[in-house]
């Protein structure tokens, strides 16, 4: 049978609540800021909105203060679907879910988060910038960490930039090289390496990767529209994966 949760009717799914993440607030947070835009709503007039990440397969709720004064805050769950009938949910007393989050973005603050590995701070440097103040990790926290990254930030908002690295050999091709980078720098970080050191090493990377499949995708979409809109770009992934793609041309021709 369905259920009730925080003022939406469900069925078919079960519920196990989990700590809200950044990405979480923030998602929920643009859904009532778009509600505001399309109703003429202040924040004070949303009564309840929610959130789903097909990332990690959660949704989250926010749920405003009732006139009795019950059930404020934010609800973060991961669900499974369920035969109906067989709904519930796995509520956790421990979990902070207060709206005060939500209440900071809204008076123009940002949300202050250190990562947890670099792969979490390129991908909310590059989609949370305007809301979250993103800290590298701890072993990153060093002068050449910090440019490191910064060159790292470069190649993965290259690379989101354009819809041919969305999915198949681009998503692919991108997965490898970030990969590849990733692993340089931290060994490099280890070792008390330099940028300089990083830089040539990305060349590295770049020479031992597969690079036909990536170089013909490039060929076969014929746009120079997709050329026009890359290039130049300070990325050294891109830049490679595109000459690869005009030595093709060339010997075609």
């Amino acid at each position: 049978m369905a259920i009730q949760l925080h003022s939406f009717i469900t069925s078919g799914k079960r519920y196990f609540q989990i700590e809200s993440q950044p990405h979480h607030i923030t998602g929920v947070y643009r859904k009532i800021v778009r509600m505001q835009d399309m109703r003429g709503y202040t924040f004070a007039g949303i009564d309840h909105a929610y959130f789903e990440c097909e990332d990690d397969g959660t949704i989250t709720f926010y749920k405003a203060q009732t006139p009795d004064g019950t059930e404020q805050g934010v609800w973060t769950y991961v669900v499974y679907e369920c035969p109906e009938g067989e709904e519930t949910v796995f509520p956790d007393a421990a979990i902070n879910t207060s709206p005060k989050p939500l209440r900071e973005l809204d008076a123009g603050l940002k949300l202050y988060k250190v990562a947890t590995d670099i792969h979490e701070y390129l991908r909310y440097q590059n989609t949370e910038a305007n809301y979250l103040d993103v800290e590298l990790p701890t072993t990153w926290q060093r002068c050449t960490g910090r440019k490191i990254a910064s060159i790292l930030l470069e190649e993965y908002q290259a690379f989101k930039s354009s819809s041919l690295f969305k999915d198949g050999d681009g998503a692919e091709y991108m997965k490898v090289v970030m990969d590849g980078f990733i692993q340089i720098a931290e060994e490099l970080l280890e070792t008390g390496g330099i940028v300089e050191e990083f830089e040539q090493l990305q060349y590295d990377v770049l020479n031992n990767i597969k690079i036909d499949n990536i170089a013909n995708l490039i060929v076969e979409y014929n746009d120079y529209r997709l050329w026009q809109a890359v290039l130049p770009s300070k990325s050294k992934a891109v830049e490679y994966a595109f000459n690869k793609a005009l030595n093709v041309i060339c010997r075609v021709k």
